[in-house]
């Protein structure tokens, strides 16, 4: 029953099936405890970046975004994110720097999936002094000291959907956390998720490239395989 929530009326299936994967990026961003006005960089475009992107938008911030590929910078531009395609360009940090009036953003959060530090580090030197970057996503973790110490950047690694995640106790016993020491668990996101969605704060939408009938799984795993840009592939099971 902690990994249930109730889908509002006016909330759709295919709007609905994205709170699990959403309540990855809203974890991170819980980690990264961003006030109104602040600036913050999503480094990685896929997914879960532009759902956290939104998601930072709606708590009042102002969002960079970075990624190698246009398509994803086209899409997060039109939920309100200023982006930066790093495909053949290696000033990130002076972009960023230009974009909050050379004071540096207030924080990060990698969503990034590569096989190096480097978003974590570019988002460091980006970040002014006691600035916060939380991992998201799947990369190497090997900081460059000097820019952290100088800068006492804190740094967070984000576990899942949240307090509960991976706990036999609450995910399996159903023992929930008393509200009143651990206000957002991994269903209590779930709800907060929806919330948004019914809101309309959340486009996902936009964020559905193509649909498939659960008989025409192999398809859909086939385009998922290819070099197509591709962000969220539904499955559809008949009623």
């Amino acid at each position: 029953q902690n990994l249930c929530a109730l889908v509002p009326e006016n909330v759709s299936n295919e709007e609905a099936v994205f709170t699990v994967i959403a309540a990855v990026g809203l974890q991170g961003i819980r980690l990264a405890k961003p006030s109104y006005g602040e600036t913050f960089l999503v480094s990685g475009l896929g997914l879960i970046g532009q759902i956290t992107a939104q998601i930072l938008i709606a708590n009042g911030c102002q969002v960079l975004g970075v990624d190698p590929d246009e398509r994803k910078c086209s899409l997060a531009n039109s939920f309100g994110v200023k982006t930066f395609n790093i495909t053949d360009n290696e000033n990130q940090v002076e972009w960023c720097l230009k974009n909050t009036s050379d004071l540096g953003i207030d924080g990060a959060i990698v969503t990034a999936a590569t096989n190096s530090s480097l978003p974590i580090n570019l988002a460091a030197k980006a970040c002014r002094k006691n600035g916060r970057i939380i991992l998201v996503g799947a990369t190497p973790i090997n900081l460059s000291r000097n820019i952290f110490y100088e800068k006492e950047i804190n740094f967070k690694v984000s576990c899942s959907y949240g307090p509960g995640r991976y706990d036999k106790s609450y995910e399996v016993d159903s023992i929930d956390y008393p509200l009143g020491y651990v206000r957002w668990t991994e269903k209590r996101n779930f709800q907060a998720i929806l919330d948004l969605i019914k809101k309309g704060s959340i486009d996902t939408k936009e964020l559905i490239s193509a649909k498939f009938d659960i008989l025409d799984a192999k398809k859909a795993y086939k385009l998922l395989n290819s070099k197509e840009s591709n962000l969220a592939i539904l499955l559809n099971y008949p009623k």
